[in-house]
């Protein structure tokens, strides 16, 4: 598979293209909701483009899971 440079985003090119900040990034990440980046970097995590576009096309469920009742 070949990449090109524009496909490559860290998280400030993330958060602009969400539309959210860097911290929502990083908080729907370390819950799961969000994709693992393709490699970590001691400047922070990167991203394919498609990768992005993809989880922003598929629905999701708005607010905080509902508690079980036990």
């Amino acid at each position: 598979m070949q990449v090109e440079l524009d496909d490559i985003m860290g998280l400030s090119e993330v958060s602009e293209m969400v539309g959210k900040s860097k911290q929502y990034v990083k908080t729907y990440l370390e819950r799961g909701q969000f994709p693992e980046p393709v490699k970590e970097l001691a400047s922070g995590p990167i991203w394919l483009r498609a990768q992005i576009k993809e989880w922003m096309d598929t629905p999701r469920l708005r607010g905080r899971p509902k508690k079980k009742e036990e």
